[in-house]
């Protein structure tokens, strides 16, 4: 009687949270490395006024400054903080540089201010812009000698990034990069980061996975964390880590570029929105608002290319949200069914009881017609009597309770939908955001559950704690704040009302087979006399 009214309880509501929570779960050193990354992420305006207070200082200096070769080394210096922060700005400075090198003079800056400038428009996805400047407007036979491998280097780097991005409107013919690389071998120093950054772009080509990891490993290690190139170096490891089929390692190294970024403030970059990318089918809601921040920074950049990279994945955003839509009204539908479960067996239950009583009432007519041991046989229906009123009471109460939750549940769901659809289609995804960011349903959904089912075992089983320690050594035993279980007496509980099959109890409590699978022999272990008799024991407590 105790386990058909327990189970009508607890299993109805464990299959909704089965069906409500069907998100794949994070690793958890993948969600540690997302929680890092969030307080990184909420620091982003400490990060963009150091920025601007180093940018500021230069502006006043060349501004102040009298020496027209100073001026151009602080323009110069001026496009170097910009590149990765502001297209139009970096173009302004670079152009500077050219105009004031020319006035100077000075062949080797006015040429290495233009290769700069071709090597931006290539980065920015201005690839005609860049195809004139590099191929167009720069006489190779011109070129200072200092300065024939940085042009290799950016017709290679120009050559990657087009073959990277066919689907951009312009169609250029250039020749491949594995045109340059020979070249640039025999013009580079070894140890130079240029030369190992082309040997790593000839590894990851070929398949050499193995050796482009070692390489990349090598120029993230001997590079300063806190650097823009460092973030370059650690988003490489990220691409090989994707070839390998390695996800974690993928993710781990994506996440630290995206920090580096936001070290650096740069605002053009791929690793935080790779980061979304990845997140969509585990965290929707995370992954749109890294997605939002990488377009806000993409737009302020004003490159041509970033933005129209990253709006192709707002569609997955979308996807995923009308799938969560999906998912909760089918939980919705599945809430009904197991209410209409809930109230047959209730029913069955009610029944079951009326029949009892029935056979009590002509138990005690048999005892009072023999007049055997009246007084005795009036206290034995007294006391049963009592216990039925008492169960009835149990069913009264949980019948009310789980009907509330229920309830309470559904309409919170609606609500929460129809608010979320009346956000989306007024446009209001911040106000979305912010309200998701606030969200802790689904913890305190879990904690409700499991006070619920102490609450509701212990009252059924009051002595469950003391007799299941009785099982277990002096020094292996339990001892729970009142009211409340521990994981290991909430496993076994379930096994006491006959649910031992480990997936299921994994399903009812929210946690991995193998957590489920280590407590259950740990606390085997410590228990008194046959471990392998140890479950038909708890079994037997309280009968």
């Amino acid at each position: 009687m105790h386990f058909r009214l327990l189970s009508a309880f607890i299993l109805p509501l464990a299959l909704l949270s089965a069906v409500s929570c069907n998100t794949p779960k994070l690793p958890d050193n993948v969600s540690g490395l997302l929680v890092e990354l969030d307080g990184y992420v909420s620091s982003r305006p400490l990060y963009e006024t150091r920025k601007k207070g180093q940018i500021d200082a230069l502006r006043r200096l060349m501004n102040t400054s009298s020496d027209a070769r100073r001026k151009l080394d602080l323009s110069r210096e001026l496009a170097d903080e910009y590149f990765a922060y502001n297209f139009d700005s970096t173009q302004f400075y670079l152009k500077k540089c050219m105009d004031m090198a020319q006035a100077l003079g000075d062949e080797e800056q006015y040429y290495s201010a233009s290769l700069e400038l071709g090597h931006l428009y290539a980065k920015a996805g201005h690839f005609m812009e860049a195809y004139n400047r590099l191929y167009e407007q720069t006489d190779e036979e011109s070129l200072p000698e200092s300065l024939r491998a940085d042009y290799l280097f950016d017709l290679f780097d120009f050559s990657r990034d087009l073959a990277g991005n066919s689907g951009m409107v312009e169609r250029l013919s250039i020749p491949d990069r594995d045109v340059y690389r020979d070249e640039l071998y025999s013009l580079l120093p070894p140890e130079s980061d240029t030369y190992m950054r082309v040997r790593l772009d000839d590894y990851v080509s070929s398949g050499r996975l193995e050796s482009a990891d070692s390489l990349a490993r090598l120029l993230v290690a001997r590079t300063d964390p806190n650097t823009h190139p460092y973030a370059i170096y650690a988003f490489e490891i990220s691409e090989i880590a994707y070839h390998k089929g390695l996800w974690d390692e993928q993710m781990y190294w994506l996440i630290k570029s995206a920090e580096c970024d936001i070290i650096n403030s740069v605002k053009d970059y791929a690793s935080l929105t790779m980061v979304a990318q990845n997140l969509v089918n585990y965290d929707v809601d995370r992954s749109f608002r890294y997605l939002r921040i990488a377009q806000e920074d993409a737009l302020a950049y004003n490159a041509k290319l970033r933005p129209w990279q990253i709006s192709q994945f707002f569609m997955g955003i979308e996807d995923a949200y009308s799938h969560r839509r999906d998912s909760s009204r089918m939980a919705s539908v599945w809430a009904s069914i197991l209410l209409a479960v809930l109230v047959l067996i209730l029913s069955l239950l009610a029944i079951s009881l009326i029949n009892r009583s029935r056979k009590l009432s002509r138990t005690r007519a048999l005892l009072e017609e023999n007049n055997i041991k009246l007084g005795v046989a009036n206290g034995a229906l007294n006391d049963l009597n009592a216990r039925l009123s008492r169960a009835d009471k149990i069913k009264e109460d949980y019948i009310v309770g789980f009907l509330n939750k229920l309830s309470e549940q559904i309409a919170g769901q609606r609500a929460e939908d129809n608010r979320v659809r009346k956000l989306l289609k007024q446009g209001k995804s911040a106000e979305l955001l912010r309200e998701l960011d606030l969200s802790t349903r689904s913890e305190k959904s879990l904690k409700e559950y499991y006070r619920t089912f102490d609450t509701t075992f212990l009252g059924l089983y009051p002595g469950y704690v003391e007799q299941f320690n009785a099982l277990l050594k002096p020094e292996a035993r339990f001892s729970p704040k009142e009211g409340t279980l521990t994981t290991e007496l909430r496993i076994f509980a379930l096994i006491r009302l006959g649910i031992d099959d480990s997936r299921q109890i994994a399903s009812f409590l929210h946690y991995s087979l193998s957590t489920i699978y280590n407590y259950k022999v740990s606390v085997k272990n410590a228990c008194l006399g046959d471990r392998d008799s140890f479950e038909e024991r708890v079994k037997m407590i309280g009968k």
